[in-house]
C-alpha cells in the first residue's frame, strides 16, 4: 500500500491521506481518502477514529462486508504503527 499525506494537524493528532496504490480491496477503488485521528483516553490508552471516503472503479455501491473488514483491519494495523511512533 502506498499513500500520500494531504493534510496533517499535529495538535489535533489528525492525518488525512490519499491512496496512490493499494492491495486487493483498494484495487477495486477509483479514489480513496482516509482521515485518521487518535484521541487520548484513560489509563494511557487511545481511541482511534477513522473516516474513509471512496469511489469504486465499477461505480458500484459499498464494498462487501468481507472487503470492508479487510479494509478496516489494514487501517487498524496502520493506526497501531502510528500510535507506537507517536508515543515513543
Amino acid at each position: 500500500m502506498r499513500s500520500c499525506v494531504v493534510a496533517r494537524d499535529n495538535a489535533a493528532r489528525v492525518i488525512k491521506t490519499e491512496m496512490l496504490e493499494g492491495g486487493k480491496v483498494s484495487g477495486q477503488l477509483k479514489s480513496q481518502v482516509v482521515q485518521m485521528k487518535l484521541e487520548v483516553a484513560r489509563g494511557g490508552a487511545c481511541v482511534a477514529k477513522l473516516t474513509v471516503e471512496y469511489e469504486r472503479l465499477d461505480g458500484g455501491r459499498a464494498l462487501s462486508a468481507e472487503d470492508q473488514a479487510t479494509f478496516a483491519a489494514g487501517y487498524l494495523d496502520l493506526l497501531k504503527m502510528v500510535e507506537a511512533y507517536e508515543y515513543v
